[in-house]
């Protein structure tokens, strides 16, 4: 056959004689052997279609460093509040309005002491109004060993200091350029009482990376904090999007006909009414109501959702009454294509309901817009968190978020410019990161742009 081939192929057929003119024979008729097939035949890897949008996500080189910011930014976070001694609500009374990388007077003190003792506790770095000890019973921890200790009068400017075996009180009057003039030697034993209260000591003070505000709280423990606050926010409002839209937008794309036009009427009429002003006045209308059903109910979801705040509980609403209309129309535009194919054809003879339909077949030939149109969602609910806590309608104090952050820095710009830098800066490259990963992602899944 292969033979006949070559003998019968165009390049070889000379056009001035007829095919009786070949000898041809029973032979040449024969069926190919596996071997002959096999050289015939171009082997190529079978790829799935995930498989072959990540392939093609990994050439894209632009979204896969933004990946890998946004991946810094996630754990910068989520991780970074554990990594620095600061809380993002405490206020260190001693450390107010410090510049980034600065020390206070009292923490310059302490640290110039710390490479001379084990471990210690002083009392300007403890947070809150009133930087003393109370009299009472406290023990601490290093390194396995228990020390417990009992006060007799309250301790104020003074630094508890671990030396060896030594435990002992030194005044910040004794400290005189890092040398330690005098101590109080204090007793301890190793078995604290049921009324001890536990200090955390540390081996050096850690520094303000970027500062503190008026209020002494610092900038950096806040910025990770408000960077985890807004996307949170944000992948939830995504979700909330995700599943209204492509539930609405499913169930109007199937069932066409007076059922589609209405619905679609319907997401016209919210399309038209201005959306800032409609965010807005949800914002005021919802926020006192929320609050006080988070003060009147004991529920265990309401506890929950008081935990998030009002102004954070009324932007999901928000965005479950306003922002699910695009994701709609996408997959209406989706299932309209899809409901003419063969399989839902099938589907259909065989009896499948509508809802098994839409979640056996539909949704998931949509799985790629759905993915692009969520991740191009999430900066979108960022951006508008952070707008409204800049106006002072999202998170509530001591709660931070990026917009409360460059919110309260706004009045302090020209004086502490690094306060509004920063966290908008953090803002910045989230936003940024996740636009050019949803834009890669939208060349991945899409057949279309299939090289």
């Amino acid at each position: 056959m292969k033979q006949a081939f070559k003998k019968l192929s165009p390049f070889h057929v000379d056009p001035d004689k007829v095919w009786a003119d070949y000898d041809l024979t029973a032979l040449d008729f024969e069926p190919a052997t596996v071997s002959e097939r096999e050289d015939m035949v171009e082997e190529r890897k079978s790829v799935s279609y995930w498989s072959d949008a990540a392939r093609r996500f990994k050439r894209n080189t632009v979204s896969m460093v933004a990946l890998f910011v946004f991946i810094v930014m996630l754990l910068f976070a989520f991780l970074g509040p554990a990594l620095i001694p600061y809380d993002y609500s405490k206020q260190y009374r001693s450390a107010q309005k410090l510049g980034p990388g600065e020390f206070s007077q009292q923490e310059a003190l302490v640290k110039s002491i710390e490479d001379d003792v084990d471990c210690m506790y002083a009392t300007a770095l403890q947070p809150g109004s009133m930087t003393a000890l109370d009299a009472r019973d406290y023990y601490f921890k290093f390194k396995g060993d228990t020390y417990a200790f009992t006060l007799d009068e309250k301790l104020a400017d003074a630094v508890i200091i671990l030396q060896g075996d030594k435990l002992s009180i030194v005044k910040e009057s004794q400290i005189n350029n890092g040398t330690i003039t005098g101590s109080t030697p204090l007793s301890y034993t190793s078995e604290p009482s049921d009324s001890a209260k536990e200090l955390d000591v540390v081996k050096s003070v850690f520094p303000h990376m970027v500062g503190t505000d008026s209020q002494g709280r610092d900038l950096l423990a806040r910025t990770m904090y408000g960077a985890r606050v807004s996307l949170i926010v944000g992948i939830i409002a995504a979700f909330i999007v995700l599943i209204i839209g492509s539930l609405y937008g499913s169930i109007s794309g199937l069932c066409g006909g007076a059922v589609d036009f209405v619905m679609m009427r319907f997401v016209d009429l919210i399309y038209s009414v201005p959306e800032v002003l409609i965010v807005l006045l949800l914002q005021v209308v919802l926020k006192d109501p929320l609050q006080a059903w988070f003060d009147s109910s004991d529920t265990w979801f309401a506890n929950a959702l008081s935990t998030l705040g009002a102004g954070i509980v009324s932007i999901f609403i928000t965005f479950g009454l306003l922002y699910w209309i695009s994701m709609s129309r996408v997959v209406r535009g989706q299932v309209l294509m899809l409901k003419k194919q063969e399989f839902v054809t099938a589907a259909t003879a065989l009896g499948a309901s509508n809802g098994r339909i839409i979640k056996r077949h539909l949704l998931p030939n949509c799985v790629g817009q759905l993915v692009i149109m969520t991740c191009l969602q999430i900066p979108s609910a960022i951006f508008l968190e952070s707008f409204l806590s800049f106006l002072g309608l999202g998170v509530s104090a001591p709660m931070a978020s990026l917009g409360s952050l460059c919110s309260d820095a706004l009045g302090t710009l020209t004086i502490f410019p690094y306060r509004l830098l920063f966290p908008g800066a953090i803002l910045t490259i989230i936003l940024l990161s996740l636009n050019l990963v949803g834009d890669g992602l939208r060349d991945a899944l899409d057949p279309r742009l299939k090289k």
